[in-house]
C-alpha cells in the first residue's frame, strides 16, 4: 500500500548488498512473476570494507533515461524497470514528471540481480512512501526472483505461504561476526540462471527437491533460534552437494574440474580448521571459517593460484540519501 507522504523529494539514492543462497533456488513459477516454486534461503554479503554493493538512484529528470553499470537501457525495453515504477509512480501527485534510474555495481562477485532489484525496490519505497513491504518484494521478484534475500539482509528464509512467498529475517550481521567467508574465484562462463530454473523441474526428482527445501528451511530456522552458525553453513554445504547432483541429471553443469578439485581439498579430514562450502549458480566456491581461520583458506587459494576475496555477512538494503 502506499501511504501519504508529508515532504516531496526529487530522488533517492540507496545501496543494497549481494546475496549468497544457503538453501539453494531452482525453478520458478514463470518469466514474468518469477516466483519461487520452492522455499529457499540465503545471506547477504560484501567485504570487510564495505566495498561490495549496489548502488541505486531514482530520481525526476526531464526526460526517463535508464543506466546500468554505464550503459544505457532503453526506456521502454520490458527488461528496463519503468513496468514496476509506473505502477506505483501512476498513483503519486508527481506522475507528470519522468523517472530516471542510474544503478551501479561494485566489486559484486555474484548476486548482482538480487542487489539490484533490491536497491531499486528500496528506492521505490521511499520514493513512494510504501508500507506494504511483501507486495514491494513480490513486485520485484520479476527483476529477481530472490530479491528478498538482499532487501531484507543477513541470513533470510523464503517460505511459499498459498502458493505466495514470504521472506523472514532470521539473523543480522552481528550472528555472524566470528565468520567469514572466502570466495575463491574461477573464471569460467557461469550458466545464466534461467538456464538452471528451466531445467531443475524438468528432473522426475523435482518433487523431492521441493519437500526437501521445505525441511532443510524448517530446520534452518531451528539453527537460527539457537544461532548455531556452523550448523547453518553445514546445512548449506549440504544442500549444495543436492542441488548440483540434481542439476548434474538434467545436464545443467556449474562445478567444473577446477572447482571439483577445490572441493575434494575441502572435504579432506586433515583436522586443522572446521570449513564448510557453498556452490550456488555461479563459478565461485565460497567458504565458510571461523574468522581467526581465514588467513589458512587464503593461503589455500594463493597456492592454487585462485583469486580470492574474503567477505562477511551485510545488513539490509537502505537509503543513502534524499535528494
Amino acid at each position: 500500500m502506499q501511504g501519504n507522504k508529508e515532504r516531496q523529494i526529487n530522488g533517492c539514492e540507496t545501496l543494497a548488498f549481494p546475496t549468497i543462497g544457503i538453501v539453494l533456488l531452482g525453478g520458478v513459477s514463470d518469466s514474468s512473476k518469477r516466483y519461487p516454486l520452492h522455499n529457499s534461503a540465503g545471506i547477504a554479503y560484501t567485504s570487510e570494507e564495505h566495498d561490495i554493493y549496489t548502488r541505486t538512484r531514482l530520481f525526476y529528470a526531464n526526460e526517463p533515461s535508464v543506466t546500468i553499470n554505464g550503459n544505457r537501457v532503453d526506456p521502454v525495453d520490458p527488461r528496463a524497470p519503468f513496468h514496476l515504477l509506473s505502477r506505483y509512480s501512476s498513483k503519486s501527485a508527481e506522475v507528470k514528471r519522468n523517472l530516471s534510474v542510474y544503478s551501479q555495481n561494485n566489486g559484486i562477485i555474484s548476486g548482482s540481480s538480487d542487489a539490484g532489484a533490491a536497491a531499486l525496490a528500496k528506492a521505490a519505497q521511499e520514493m513512494f512512501c510504501i508500507s506494504d513491504i511483501q507486495s514491494l518484494e513480490n513486485d520485484f521478484r520479476s527483476i529477481s526472483e530472490s530479491v528478498g534475500r538482499s532487501l531484507h539482509g543477513g541470513l533470510t528464509v523464503t517460505e511459499i505461504v498459498d502458493g505466495v512467498p514470504i521472506t523472514t529475517r532470521l539473523l543480522g550481521p552481528e550472528d555472524f561476526s566470528n565468520f567469514v567467508i572466502i570466495a575463491f574465484m574461477f573464471s569460467t562462463t557461469r550458466n545464466p540462471s534461467d538456464t538452471i530454473h528451466s531445467n531443475i523441474v524438468k528432473s522426475p526428482n523435482y518433487g523431492n527437491r521441493i519437500s526437501s527445501t521445505a525441511k532443510k528451511c524448517m530446520n534452518l530456522k531451528e539453527l537460527a533460534a539457537k544461532k548455531d552458525v556452523k550448523g547453518i553453513f553445514e546445512l548449506a554445504m549440504n544442500d549444495t552437494d543436492e542441488y548440483h547432483s540434481l542439476l548434474e541429471s538434467v545436464g545443467v553443469h556449474v562445478i567444473n574440474d577446477e572447482m571439483r578439485d577445490l572441493i575434494k581439498r575441502l572435504k579432506k579430514k586433515s583436522g586443522d580448521f572446521w570449513r564448510a562450502y557453498i556452490v550456488t549458480g555461479g563459478t565461485n566456491v565460497f567458504v565458510a571459517t571461523e574468522r581467526q581461520n581465514a588467513s589458512k583458506l587464503q593461503e589455500m587459494a594463493d597456492s592454487l593460484n585462485i583469486p580470492n576475496k574474503k567477505l562477511v555477512v551485510a545488513g539490509a538494503a537502505r537509503v543513502y540519501i534524499d535528494f
